[in-house]
Order: C-alpha cells, then sequence, then structure tokens
C-alpha cells in the first residue's frame, strides 16, 4: 500500500506547494527507495543484522526525504499566500511528524529486535499511523 499512498501524499503537498517537476521526481525517487529498502528489511530472515541494516538505509532515505520537503518543497512554497501556505504548512508538518514516527516504531517492536511491544501493539500502532496520515489530507 505504501508503494501507491505515499507517493501520492507527496505528490499532493508538490502540487499544493506548485513544485517543478524535478522536485516532484526527487521527492517522489526518493520516497520509492525508501519503502523499498523498508520492505526488504520487513522481509529479510537472514538474521536480525541484515534487517537493521536494511532498517537504517530506510531511515537514511527517509531523514533525506524529510529534509527535501522541508527545505526544497518549502521554499517552493513560499511563493503561496494565505490559506494556500498556512495549509501547505500544516500538511508538511504533520507528514513530517507522523513518518518519523515509523522508523521508530518498527525498531522499538518485535520486528526490529528490541521488542518493547509486542507485534499486536506494533500493527495497531501502523495501523494509527497510516489512518493519521491519511485523513490527514482528507
Amino acid at each position: 500500500d505504501w508503494l501507491f499512498t505515499t507517493p501520492l501524499l507527496l505528490l499532493d503537498l508538490c502540487l499544493l506547494a506548485e513544485a517543478d517537476r524535478t522536485t516532484i521526481y526527487t521527492l517522489v525517487g526518493i520516497d520509492l527507495f525508501m519503502v523499498g529498502t523498508g520492505v526488504a528489511g520487513a522481509l529479510a530472515r537472514s538474521g536480525q543484522t541484515i534487517r537493521v541494516v536494511w532498517w537504517a538505509i530506510s531511515t537514511g532515505a527517509l531523514l533525506v526525504l524529510l529534509y527535501f520537503l522541508f527545505e526544497t518543497l518549502s521554499e517552493q512554497a513560499s511563493r503561496l499566500s494565505g490559506e494556500r501556505a498556512a495549509l501547505f504548512a500544516r500538511l508538511r508538518n504533520l507528514t513530517i511528524a507522523l513518518w518519523l514516527c515509523y522508523p521508530v516504531i518498527w525498531i522499538l517492536g518485535t520486528e526490529g529486535g528490541i521488542g518493547l511491544f509486542g507485534l499486536g501493539v506494533e500493527t495497531a500502532l501502523f495501523a494509527v499511523l497510516d489512518l493519521s496520515a491519511k485523513i490527514g489530507f482528507g
């Protein structure tokens, strides 16, 4: 689901910010890399170390994506005025806050290996994050 929904969420932000195509392609490309490496980490069965390596790569991509979102896209959105500027800022900040929670939950849960909470709690937290991220754009 993230291969479709996260690029669409980013595209919404880019269109709202009146971003150029290079920025759109960059953000979506980084996003697809982030999701792909996250899936690799979730599916890896050759040991905990390799799962954490994939998590680190995916989290690194997330941080790069959020940097572009906060810096480059915000710079392009600076031309907006009034309600559009305020809406962009709210949606950008919501996206950043929620998306930063995903790698934290993964590494702290059973999938990431620390095991502070079980798979049921981890799944519920991801579901709440997914709903929060998508409803915010609805």
